[in-house]
Parts: structure tokens; sequence; C-alpha cells
């Protein structure tokens, strides 16, 4: 029902506005918004291209490839077509585990056309042999890191529709937009806590005696590191790179220790530190709207 306001000649005041005005958004957001708008659209219609012509994507999950395809990689296959040469990178269906999907480098192809793979760092080929029908496409493209950011889109999207329709109850333009941009930050934050892409590190292998022992270690994070064995040396890695640590001696605990911390240069702290600080660059550059410019609304 409309409620309906009369003043004292009688006359109709026109319907009641239950929601305050909004304002028209600052002509840089206008900007960035279709910006976002017309890319999104064209990565969705090229996407459903690559699809319908047979193309799958993918995102690494283990650090089997290495530095040619560390964890958080996005993969892009195509089909093969019974074409296949030693040196590729395929992903498959292994005949033993067909619910399972991988993705490594063909080592060897035999006379009658079975197919044998091992991942980059791995120190043994895989135990079965696959067949032209076990693949699901040869790699066509190999983005590093662009899998973290497929796999935050889902958490970024949900978060930031519920930060928009929460704040869109404040009457003040200057609140809604401050308590946006505060809230996205948060979005964000909270999709880089769950999924943790800057660091990473997994233990390949051990090998201890009485003297002490040396581990192998790869980075699984999109950031450099600096790996310490406590007591021991200390590596530095990038994404996918493999290491190898020595702790002198395990006499006194039969225990090893590892720390990790990023090992930026200058240039990539002054980069990170503005990728951190584009919610502040935002508001000193952009601003915030006054809240004047919420007229009578």
């Amino acid at each position: 029902m409309t409620s309906i306001r009369t003043n004292r000649r009688g006359s109709h005041s026109g319907p009641r506005q239950w929601f305050p005005k909004q304002p028209p958004l600052p002509r840089p957001v206008r900007v960035l918004l279709v910006a976002a708008a017309t890319l999104l659209a064209v990565v969705l219609l090229a996407a459903l291209v690559f699809f319908l012509t047979g193309g799958r994507w993918f995102v690494v999950q283990t650090p089997s490839m290495g530095e040619t395809a560390p964890v958080g990689t996005l993969i892009l296959t195509t089909p093969t077509n019974g074409q296949v040469a030693v040196g590729d990178i395929i992903t498959f269906r292994p005949p033993s585990s067909p619910t399972e999907i991988y993705t490594h480098r063909v080592i060897q192809i035999s006379a009658d056309g079975a197919i044998s793979t091992r991942g980059d760092i791995n120190g043994a080929t895989d135990p079965w042999q696959l067949a032209t029908t076990d693949i699901i496409g040869h790699a066509a493209v190999v983005l590093p890191m662009a899998g973290w950011f497929v796999k935050a889109v889902p958490i970024v999207t949900i978060g930031t529709l519920l930060v928009w329709l929460v704040t869109s109850l404040f009457r003040s333009p200057t609140t809604r937009s401050a308590l946006r941009i505060a809230g996205v930050s948060l979005v964000v934050s909270v999709a880089a806590y769950i999924l943790r892409p800057l660091i990473g590190l997994v233990v390949l292998s051990t090998t201890a005696d009485t003297t002490g022992a040396d581990a192998t270690v790869v980075s699984t994070g999109i950031l450099p590191i600096r790996v310490q064995a406590v007591g021991g040396n200390h590596t530095d890695l990038v994404a996918g790179q493999v290491g190898t640590l020595t702790v002198p001696s395990l006499l006194d605990t039969s225990q090893y220790h590892l720390a990790s911390a990023l090992n930026l240069s200058l240039i990539g702290w002054i980069i990170l530190i503005a990728v951190c600080a584009v919610p502040l660059l935002w508001t000193l550059i952009v601003g915030l709207p006054s809240d004047a410019e919420n007229g009578a609304a």
C-alpha cells in the first residue's frame, strides 16, 4: 500500500519515499564500474567460447610441477585429438583413480602408445600408463598465481554484495562510502586468510642420521620467502622452487624446526605496501562523497 500525505489545502504531496534518495555516483566510480562490467562481459564470453570448443580449466593444488606450474596456477587445456609428444604437459585422469585429476609432463611414449608421466619435481615416474582416452587435454596456457584469484572470486563476490546491501541502509553518503571501502577491504582480507596464497611451504622429503638431517622443501606461496633451519642453513625460494636445508645435529631432541619469512627486494616491499594501501589511496585521491550531495532527499 502506498502512503499518501495531504497538506492543509487537501492536495496530495505524492507518494512517501520509504528509502532515501541515492545521490549519483562520482564520475571515477562510474567509469570504474563500466570498465569492470565490460571486462567481466568479455571474460564470460571468452570463457563460454573456450568451453564450447572443448577447453577446460583447472587450478593446481599440489607442488609436483615445480616452478613450471606452482600451487595456485591456472591451467587452460585444449583437446589433444590424439596428438601427444614427450615433453608435453597434459591434464588427465589416471586409470587407477578416475575420479582424480593430475597435470604432469609426458616423459615417455612406448611403442604400443602407452604414455608415462611425471611431475617435474617428483623423484619417480607416475605408477600408471595412460591411454589417449585418459587425457582431458593439453596444457595450452599456464598462468601462475591466476588460480588463486579464481578461487577467491566466490568469496569476494558474495562478501562484496553483502557489504553493499548492508551499507545501503545508511542515509549518509559519506558514512555509506566509508563503510563500503572498509567492508570490501575486510572481505579481501578474509579471502586471503581462508586461502592463504601469499606464503606456503611443503617438506618433500627428509633424510636423517646421527649427525643431522637434510630437508628438501618447496615454496607453495605467491611471494618469495627465506626458509631457515633453526641451527642450520637457510635457502631463498620463489613459487614452486625446491631447496635443501641442513640441520647439523639432532642429538638433543631428534627434531628439527623450520621457519619461513618474506624475502622481498626494496621494490617488492614498495609494491606490497602500495597494494595494501589501495583503500587509503582511493580515499585520498577519489575521496568520499559529501553529505551535502544527498540534497533534500
